[in-house]
């Protein structure tokens, strides 16, 4: 499974099974598919490094990286989770649509 599939499975899980949080979980779209688009979305203030999604809960603003098998953190995605965590925000790394499902039931669940 890619890191796209993983997401993919997650986003659509969590737009049927709590529909009224939709627009609580949102992608960042930081990958371009070509250089003229990447100046483009540059130019926009699109940067590398911040999460694959942001969930706003009741409490609190989650910042969800999506990763699958060994793969790593870039960088930039390093240095991105210290800012956010030394804003007093959350940063989480899951890697199987079985964390995420957890994350989302036991984790904040009580904001359902």
């Amino acid at each position: 499974m890619t890191e796209h599939q993983l997401q993919a499975e997650c986003v659509q899980w969590f737009w049927n099974t709590y529909p009224t949080w939709r627009r609580m979980l949102v992608h960042v779209d930081n990958n371009s598919s070509n250089r003229i688009e990447g100046n483009k979305k540059k130019a926009l203030g699109v940067v590398s490094g911040p999460s694959d999604l942001i969930l706003i809960s009741v409490r609190a603003v989650f910042f969800v990286e999506l990763k699958v098998g060994s793969n790593t953190q870039s960088p930039e995605q390093k240095d991105f989770q210290a800012k956010v965590e030394a804003r007093g925000h959350k940063y989480i790394i899951l890697r199987t649509f079985q964390e995420f499902k957890d994350f989302i039931c036991n984790t904040i669940g009580s904001d359902w």
